[in-house]
């Protein structure tokens, strides 16, 4: 009988040495790309935490310093009514007042303001200034505010930062396909009252 004949072949089908070396390494793959996987959803959260935390700063900062849209920053009402009375809603037109990287829907455009904003969040989320991330501030009057104010506009607008056109890379092998997850739009709203002194 050759070497290679029927009892050889018996041999090797009959054989467990290795078996635990072979399982080990199917097991130990799984593990690898689970743990991996794992750090991988770790980062969109951890993304996704400092995205909304950089809209909250966002519209904080926005509110206590200049706004965007230049001329809703001293806005004056006297020409819609008397001292004291209210600014209408229909009074500020568009509203909201809608600003990004390329200007404002009205009432003129501040670029150092809008820049001011966006650097004070890239602080907290640094992939605010990717290209592609658009950072959207809007301000909509809501019937805050008195005409005759002497310390600035005669409206105290809410105050939406919006941050939209995020999107997270996977490295995981494996989930490298889904390097396309688009993030929500994150946002936050507050009015003008909330932080000013």
């Amino acid at each position: 009988m050759t070497r290679f004949g029927p009892t050889l072949w018996r041999k090797f089908w009959r054989g467990t040495h290795g078996a635990a070396a072979a399982e080990f390494a199917l097991v130990v793959m799984i593990f690898v790309v689970f743990v991996f996987a794992i750090i991988d959803f770790g980062r969109v959260f951890w993304d996704w935490n400092r995205a909304a935390k950089a809209t909250q700063e966002g519209v904080r900062f926005a509110i206590v310093n200049d706004m965007v849209p230049a001329s809703l920053q001293n806005f004056d009402g006297l020409g819609l009514g008397g001292a004291g009375a209210k600014v209408g809603l229909t009074d500020i037109s568009p509203n909201p007042v809608v600003c990004g990287s390329s200007g404002c829907s009205g009432y003129g455009y501040n670029g150092t303001a809008y820049q001011a904003i966006v650097d004070r969040m890239a602080l907290f989320f640094p992939r605010v200034s990717e290209a592609g991330v658009e950072v959207v501030v809007e301000y909509e009057h809501v019937g805050l505010g008195f005409i005759g104010n002497p310390f600035g506009s005669d409206i105290t607008p809410a105050v939406t930062i919006k941050l939209q056109g995020l999107n997270f890379a996977f490295l995981t092998p494996g989930l490298t396909g889904l390097n396309s997850l688009s993030m929500p739009e994150f946002a936050t709203t507050a009015t003008g009252e909330d932080f000013q002194n």
